[in-house]
């Protein structure tokens, strides 16, 4: 039972929960961290997704299966493997959903019909468009602003436009590099076309990959550069000096690209997070500079 239990919470990605913290940045870039009750409000928002989004990892593992068994990594899955039955993973899945959905609707109806949208963008997803060159990583970049207008919708902060085209193009940026890598391991690997588990990967090739993330690294640099110059931003923030973020945020831009093209990171944003201790220094360095030229 409590081997069931541990390949369940397995499947469900805790550990790529980290993207929901998207979720956090209005209340961050509101100035309301400090105040309890929007702490709280973010806290619950930001786990009532994790489990829709888990449930939603588990439903597609369980759609892809046999195509995961052909990838090198994904192939240990639990589902994947078999080690998780697919009566017992989808039962599970569909019974946090259903008690996520129930307590997300008592909690704020806006982020109910933003959960609602992501669970059929990924439903339609999973059955076709993700098969689509460039839009399968518009769709995932989608689903970052909608974890973006969770946090606002539940703490009833306007959000800046600049905000959410920030969000857009660096989840884009994101997932390009994801799909470049993806392609650069089938490539290494064994050359056998039945290794290639996104139909989307036969039609991209490096070359094409790295053209379009040299435009979305250019463009979202230059997004967040307009952003912090921006005149309602700076007066919300009663600050000229937010553009002391920016070296920062160009760091942490470069510094993805040579670990994905020096040293084959990439496939997992989430590792790089983790694991790249440059990487993450330069983030609260960041946050860091951003307070202080806030509050002092």
């Amino acid at each position: 039972m409590m081997r069931t239990f541990a390949l369940f919470v397995k499947s469900m990605r805790v550990h790529q929960w980290v993207k929901n913290a998207f979720i956090f940045a209005p209340m961050i870039f509101s100035l309301r961290f400090l105040q309890v009750d929007y702490i709280k409000k973010s806290l619950l928002a930001f786990f009532l997704f994790s489990l829709v989004a888990g449930s939603i990892y588990i439903f597609n593992d369980c759609f892809d299966k046999k195509k995961d068994r052909l990838h090198p990594d994904k192939r240990n899955r639990p589902i994947a493997s078999g080690a998780l039955r697919i009566p017992t993973a989808l039962g599970g899945a569909f019974v946090i959903l259903a008690v996520s959905l129930i307590a997300i609707f008592k909690f704020n109806r806006n982020f109910f019909i933003i959960a609602v949208v992501y669970i059929l963008m990924n439903i339609l997803y999973s059955y076709f468009l993700k098969n689509i060159v460039i839009l399968d990583v518009m769709v995932i970049a989608v689903g970052f602003v909608l974890r973006v207008k969770i946090g606002g919708d539940i703490d009833n902060i306007e959000l800046s436009v600049w905000i959410l085209i920030v969000t857009f193009l660096l989840a884009i940026f994101l997932g390009l590099i994801k799909r470049r890598q993806e392609l650069v391991k089938i490539n290494n690997s064994d050359g056998n076309p039945d290794s290639e588990t996104r139909k989307t990967l036969k039609k991209y090739n490096l070359s094409l990959l790295d053209q379009l993330i040299s435009i979305t690294t250019a463009t979202t640099l230059i997004s967040y550069i307009i952003y912090v110059a921006n005149p309602n931003v700076l007066e919300k923030f009663n600050t000229k000096d937010l553009y002391l973020t920016v070296p920062f945020v160009v760091f942490g831009v470069f510094r993805y690209l040579y670990l994905t093209y020096s040293e084959g990171k990439g496939e997992n944003p989430a590792e790089i997070l983790f694991s790249d201790l440059p990487f993450l220094i330069n983030i609260i360095m960041w946050l860091v500079v951003f307070l202080a030229v806030i509050f002092y």
